[in-house]
């Protein structure tokens, strides 16, 4: 797709000195040109106007995509009881609820601007395809918990399913497989290390679950005498070339942030979905980024958060820890939208930043907006006064997802009718 942006104001990074006004020329899914004088012939689309903003589209650090069919079922309740709401629901969970899921959930994700997801949860073969059609990037994390899907063959079922994404992943540009324990509490050190042992021997990334609750670090040292994320230090869980993403890391010690960042580990932070099943704690994100780990920002799955935007996620994130630390200038706008448009970026896929010669992502904005001006900082009305609905056009790999609104890979309609007939059904 041969596209072009013009007279559009460019956030190459998250700094405000580093912001300009200029042509783009997209060619083949490469970004070709990058100038004030970019001139292209016949371009398929061109969006031009001094009122939009151009930067990466977020990733969405962590989620469970297909939960979005239980946006709303259970709130108000802390975690082991809304869990307990979830899993009857989950337990009826097949192929044709996980397709439909994400389905929503990748609708939702590119009206709101997003660039992709690292996804935690299971049959993430039947993902795979969701996610190639809508066109936006993942990171198929294929869940192992040895007490889900008894029925179907447990630990062997999952492993089997793992085994399917790699191969449904092999030849595309736009998917990764991953391996995902779900905790260091609720899955054998057995299995965790095997799974370690896969995503070693395969060079892809693990997730995990660490320390999202007080009780969680209470059950590890009681039974181990340390934390989770120690816990998994000391059975061997962090490998050096192993790239881990760790979610929540809402309950963790000074040593534990150490350790995270002798790993160089990616945080998968969600303090929306923190705040509403109060944890209690906050993740501490400024020691944590000055220990070496990367912090990037997700919104957990909408059964508890309830949505997938993260421009609203940038605006409860730096609020929190401002809160919390009592200090306003300890983590920034400019942390925090490092945090959600190019941490995960740059650790996990760098050759699709705005660049000449790299890939083409970018997230369009339209400032022309009564909430969005006066416009005395970019990044400022970004974090603390943008929404999802503010992103005019995103594309992603060169290929134009959304244009002026309109969702060109995903019938909108088609979609949000299918959810209002058989969602009922689950219920």
């Amino acid at each position: 797709m041969d596209l072009m942006l013009r007279d559009v104001l460019i956030i190459p990074k998250p700094d405000v000195s580093s912001i300009f006004r200029s042509n783009i020329i997209i060619e083949d899914n490469i970004i070709s040109e990058i100038s004030p004088q970019a001139r292209m012939r016949d371009p398929e689309y061109i969006i031009s106007g001094k009122s939009f903003v151009v930067l990466p589209p977020p990733i969405n650090s962590h989620t469970h995509l297909p939960m979005t069919l239980l946006r709303g079922y259970s709130d108000n309740k802390p975690l082991l009881p809304w869990l307990e709401d979830v899993w009857k629901i989950e337990g009826k969970f097949n192929a044709k609820w996980i397709a439909l899921g994400a389905k929503l959930a990748c609708l939702e994700m590119i009206k709101a601007g997003s660039g992709g997801a690292a996804d935690f949860y299971f049959h993430e073969g039947t993902i795979t395809k969701v996610l190639e059609e809508a066109g936006i990037r993942g990171w198929l994390g294929s869940g192992i918990l040895p007490s889900a899907f008894v029925d179907q063959g447990g630990y062997e079922f999952q492993l089997e399913e793992f085994e399917r994404t790699i191969d449904l992943t092999k030849k595309s540009s736009l998917l990764t497989p991953s391996i995902a324990p779900h905790s260091q509490i609720t899955v054998p050190e057995e299995y965790i290390l095997k799974t370690a042992d896969l995503a070693e021997s395969h060079q892809i990334p693990i997730m995990i679950h660490a320390s999202e609750t007080r009780k969680e670090v209470m059950d590890s040292e009681e039974k181990y005498g340390v934390p989770p994320v120690e816990r998994l230090e000391q059975i061997g869980f962090f490998r050096e070339g192993t790239k881990e993403i760790v979610a929540h890391c809402t309950w963790i010690t000074q040593r534990e942030v150490e350790i995270l960042g002798k790993y160089h580990a990616t945080i998968g932070w969600c303090p929306v979905s923190a705040q509403k099943l109060a944890y209690g704690g906050v993740t501490p994100v400024p020691e944590l980024r000055a220990a070496g780990a990367m912090v990037a920002l997700g919104t957990d799955g909408t059964a508890s958060n309830n949505t997938l935007d993260l421009w609203r996620e940038m605006r409860e994130a730096v609020n929190v820890v401002s809160a919390a630390r009592w200090d306003p200038a300890l983590y920034t706008a400019e942390h925090v939208l490092e945090d959600t448009n190019w941490s995960f970026r740059r650790n996990f896929h760098p050759q699709s930043l705005i660049e000449e010669g790299n890939q083409a992502d970018f997230a369009v904005l339209d400032f022309n907006k009564p909430h969005l001006q006066p416009t005395h900082n970019v990044i400022s009305n970004i974090v603390y006064a943008a929404n999802g609905s503010d992103v005019h056009s995103l594309i992603v790999n060169g290929n134009l997802l959304m244009h002026d609104r309109e969702v060109l890979t995903l019938n909108e309609a088609e979609i949000l009718l299918e959810i209002e007939e058989k969602s009922k059904e689950l219920f």
